[in-house]
């Protein structure tokens, strides 16, 4: 269980007070007196050792691999620097500007820490609090207010993520539980995965199945019990696995009377409305547009492959965005209203 924000704060005063060239040989008494001024709370004797030895242990065990000793003559400790000359568990140097850019990092990925995705993500981000003395009290608060990203939320699978992360780095394939919410079945699934995707808030693992013989992409929810096995690992050779999502909006394809899928030309209508708003956030990296009258209004085109995200993306805008080509796409989405506006009549008329 990694250590909580102060215990890391504790860990940076005693090696603080480890690398003062001025004061060498610190006793527990004098870093018992130098956490609790620091911090300005109690601290036993106990807690300090723990500290201690937490700092000795290995990053895979959340420590610092710290080569701290102990002098009996001076009854103080101190940092095998012989072996480990300007041992620090402080890396960073920066000046002020570089200090306030980090520290409003870092509170931005202290927004992260709910999602529970693995302790050690939760540890990583407090170590980073700890190097920047950035002390939790009503200021530093006030610092992190200061900025409200969209809330992260737990979602289930998560818990693997570390373990997926690892069959990727590592190129080993990985067995696991799939869950179909459409046909509401479970079935074993091998992956050889090349990358975890977000799209539209859910993750997903996109890998070879040897189940389906191509590429394809799982939800995180979806997934159980993933193992690594022991298996020959298979490449992806076709193309850069990141440049698969260039030109989309979203993840899953939508088949045309086409028999590849290809990014087309889609041209869609804006209202005056929303027009600053797209020109502002663009719907994707290739949108271009045009005046459509002298009223506000604009013509967008972007080149992407077909989606059910865009569908929706589309749809969200309601009045204020129509799609103009392709044709065939323009009749997906009639069909998807006409089967809304038949579900609302049916709602209205059970009044």
């Amino acid at each position: 269980m990694p250590p909580p924000s102060d215990a890391n704060l504790r860990y940076k005063i005693i090696d603080e007070c480890l690398t003062n060239i001025y004061k060498p040989f610190p006793t527990m008494d004098h870093l018992k007196y130098t956490i609790e001024r620091e911090l300005k709370t109690s601290v036993s004797t106990a807690t300090i050792q723990k500290d201690i030895a937490q700092m000795k242990k290995g990053e895979d065990e959340g420590g610092y691999n710290a080569p701290i000793k102990f002098k009996r003559s001076n009854q103080g400790y101190y940092y095998d620097f012989v072996k480990f000359p300007d041992f620090t568990i402080q890396s960073l140097s920066l000046n002020e500007k570089e200090f306030e850019t980090i520290a409003l990092a870092a509170s931005v990925l202290q927004q992260f820490k709910g999602i529970k995705v693995n302790d050690s993500y939760n540890h990583a981000i407090d170590k980073l609090f700890s190097s920047l003395n950035i002390k939790k009290t009503d200021k530093d608060k006030t610092s992190v207010n200061a900025i409200q990203p969209e809330e992260t939320t737990y979602m289930r699978g998560m818990e693997h993520f570390e373990t997926l992360v690892t069959s990727i780095r590592n190129k080993i394939p990985v067995s696991f539980i799939h869950y179909s919410y459409d046909k509401k079945l479970f079935k074993s699934i091998i992956i050889h995965p090349y990358l975890i995707k977000e799209s539209n808030k859910r993750w997903y693992l996109v890998g070879y199945s040897e189940e389906h013989n191509e590429l394809r992409y799982f939800g995180l929810d979806r997934i159980y019990d993933p193992i690594l096995i022991d298996k020959k690992f298979i490449e992806n050779r076709d193309e850069d696995i990141r440049s698969l999502f260039d030109n989309k909006i979203g993840l899953t394809n939508i088949k045309s009377d086409k028999e590849t899928v290809e990014p087309e030309k889609i041209k869609l209508w804006v209202s005056n409305k929303m027009a600053n708003y797209i020109k502002s956030m663009p719907l994707h990296k290739s949108q271009t547009y045009r005046e459509y009258d002298g009223e506000g209004e604009i013509i967008v085109t972007i080149q992407v492959v077909p989606t059910t995200e865009l569908i929706s993306l589309i749809m969200s805008y309601s009045e204020h965005m129509t799609l103009i080509s392709p044709r065939w796409l323009c009749k997906r989405i009639e069909h998807k209203l006409n089967d809304s506006l038949l579900k609302y009549t049916k709602s209205l008329g059970h009044e």
